[in-house]
């Protein structure tokens, strides 16, 4: 699993962290950060990536294929 965050887009809302915590944390500057791409399921990697509000996340499987956000 391939998951990264847009720093750009973040807001720091902290629903990913939420979502799965295993996976995401906020950093220093409240911007969300990538601590463990395989440290969830992929549901709720996905569910991460879709209750953004900001869209910052993006999320690909081993193979590439972008599962967040749908093309």
């Amino acid at each position: 699993m391939k998951v990264t965050v847009d720093t750009t887009k973040c807001d720091g809302h902290e629903k990913c962290v939420q979502a799965a915590p295993n996976v995401f944390k906020m950093n220093e500057r409240f911007i969300a950060e990538v601590t463990d791409s395989n440290g969830d399921t992929s549901e709720k990697i996905v569910l991460a990536a879709r209750i953004c509000p900001t869209k910052a996340i993006t999320v690909a499987d081993d193979d590439g294929k972008t599962l967040f956000p749908d093309s």
